[in-house]
Order: structure tokens, then sequence, then C-alpha cells
């Protein structure tokens, strides 16, 4: 009797594990379906985590150099923008007026070359344009006109003659005209750019083609976004000159080139607040 008890205390006990253990499987089952459910539904395929391309996490990182051209056009503008054409390099060119057939055309030109068209002066004479905010306004406007009835374009980036801090400025329209020009162009929704390389060739009325180029070179080093300063006006000869190694010499630092748009990375010597 004894025996018989045992024996069925024994057989519930394990028919009452035998379902645990299948209660056990089942939920583990579920489980492992859930997950992979789970797994299938949030997690992006292959397909969409190579979505993004690969420069875009690069973007932050990447060397762009913006080649700019004062004081033009003149025939030293058409060599340039041979030079560019053959290295398949962009820039900009902040214009004066030219109301040529000439400059006319040569304004064309960049457009088509797929370069940028940015507003310097009509007449750059300092002392006229710096001499009031209304006169650096008409002299601004009568540009702006030439270059829309000459290409179709109405430019919105521009680049004072001399620089937005330039001093010159202070004996003609005192200390405070380029803060007020500044902010009187950023209101009107343009924007300017000074720069952040100087290529010297400036500084004297035909520098060393040497001299501009090294003054590029070093002065690019350790920069993500370098924007140079180079002018295309008739006596800078050795400015063409220069270019072809300029080029060779900032893609071998790394450097790709962009032209400047309203949107690109700019540099300010001043920056009003308003």
């Amino acid at each position: 009797m004894q025996e018989k008890r045992q024996a069925y205390i024994c057989k519930k006990y394990y028919l009452i594990g035998v379902s645990i253990i299948r209660s056990v499987i089942v939920t583990a089952t579920a489980t492992v379906a859930l997950i992979l459910l789970l797994y299938a539904v949030f997690t992006p395929d292959e397909k969409q985590t190579s979505s993004v391309p690969p420069s875009h996490s690069q973007s932050k990182t990447q060397k762009i150099a913006y080649l700019t051209f004062d004081d033009g056009p003149s025939a030293n503008t058409r060599s340039i923008l041979r030079i560019l054409a053959a290295y398949d390099v962009q820039a900009t060119f902040f214009v004066t007026g030219k109301n040529t057939a000439s400059g006319r055309e040569l304004y064309r030109l960049i457009r088509r070359g797929g370069h940028s068209l940015g507003l310097h002066s009509y007449s750059h004479n300092y002392r006229h344009i710096y001499s009031s905010p209304q006169a650096f306004q008409n002299d601004f406007v009568q540009l702006d006109k030439l270059i829309h009835v000459s290409t179709g374009y109405q430019p919105d980036i521009l680049r004072f003659p001399g620089g937005s801090n330039n001093h010159v400025s202070w004996k003609y329209g005192g200390k405070d005209l380029m803060m007020t020009l500044a902010q009187q162009k950023l209101k009107e929704g343009y924007q300017y750019f000074d720069w952040n390389v100087d290529s010297t060739d400036a500084s004297v009325n035909r520098q060393k083609r040497e001299r501009i180029v090294q003054a590029v070179l070093n002065g690019c080093h350790g920069k993500q976004k370098a924007i140079i300063l180079m002018h295309d006006s008739p006596a800078k000869i050795t400015t063409v000159q220069a270019l072809p190694q300029i080029i060779e010499g900032l893609r071998k630092q790394g450097f790709t080139f962009a032209p400047l748009t309203h949107d690109s990375f700019t540099y300010h010597f001043i920056l009003p607040s308003y």
C-alpha cells in the first residue's frame, strides 16, 4: 500500500514537472518569436543604414578652399577662367563696374563657368564710395543693375573694397561708417565676405609669383576653411602665373574647391549686431 502511494506521488510530481517544462518551452518560444519580430520591425535593413553618403559624416572635417578674385574683370580674368576650367575648379569673382562689351561678356563667362559672381563696387573709388552710406549705396546699386542687365542674375554676396574693417574709409566717412554699411547690407539680405588668407598680391603693384604661391600655401596650413584673397585687375599678371601652383599645392594639402554662396562659411572682420 505504501509503495502504491509513493508511486502515485512520483507520477503526480512527474506530470507537474512535465507541465512546467512545457510551459517554459512555450513561453521561451513565444519570447524569442517576439524578439525576432521586434528586431525585424525596428532595425533598419542594410540598405537603410548605408543610405547616408560617406561624405556626410566627414563634412565637418572637409577642407575647402574658396579662391576669390577682386577688382576685375580684365584680360587677366579671361586667363584665370581658362586655368580654372583646365583644373575643374570653381571660384568667386567680386567684380567692379565694366560697362563695355568685353566687361559684360566676362560677367557672363564667369557665370557660365559655374563660378560665383559677387559685388565689389562700381567705381572702386574709396574717396567716393566711403564718403557716406548713401554714396556707397548709389555706387552699389549701379553695379547691381549692370550685373543684372548683363547676365540676368542678381548677386546676393559682396566684398567691401579694402575689407569690412578698412581704415581708409575713416578719413572720408568716419570710424563708424563700415559698421553702418555692414549692418545695412546684412539687413538687405546680402552676405559679405572678408578673408582669412591673403595672397599678398595687393601689397605691391606686381608681387613676385613665388611669394604669392607661398603666402597662400602657408596661410592655408592648419585651416579647414580658407577664403583666399587674390586680384584679377590688369596689373596682376603674376597672380595668374601663380594660380596653377596654388591649386596643385592646395590639393596636396587635402583641399577641395568651392565657390562662395550666400550660405557658405564666411569670415568677418567686423560683425554688427542688429
